[in-house]
């Protein structure tokens, strides 16, 4: 097995496994819905545990998943996801304004909350 294939075996079966750290999230394109594992992160901004001297922070919530879970295996800017409230975060509904894509099976989409 090359190193490519083992890490994204990894991810699937440790990052994005619902039992350990992924979440059930479902996308929304053209009016049709997916649901696919994923690892959302957001780093809460309240300040607690920043210290004394930290006046902002500036953190771009980040949802990963593989690939070969979208549709046609591309990722879109403005695709829509839907997250279910769990113990971390409320139900939200977030927009993909980014994302990287290197073409080692994950995208990593940078999010905002939909207004």
């Amino acid at each position: 097995m090359s190193f490519k294939s083992q890490m994204v075996d990894d991810l699937q079966k440790v990052f994005l496994n619902t039992d350990d750290f992924g979440e059930t999230v479902t996308l929304v394109r053209n009016g049709s819905t997916y649901a696919m594992k994923g690892l959302y992160d957001e780093l809460p901004l309240n300040g607690e545990g920043l210290g004394g001297n930290v006046d902002a922070i500036s953190h771009n919530p980040r949802l990963f998943v593989s690939a070969s879970d979208l549709p046609g295996g591309a990722p879109r800017k403005g695709d829509l996801f839907v997250l279910s409230a769990n113990e971390f975060h409320p139900e939200r509904r977030i927009v993909a304004k980014d994302f990287e894509y290197p073409k080692d099976g994950v995208v990593v989409y940078y999010l905002k909350d939909r207004a």
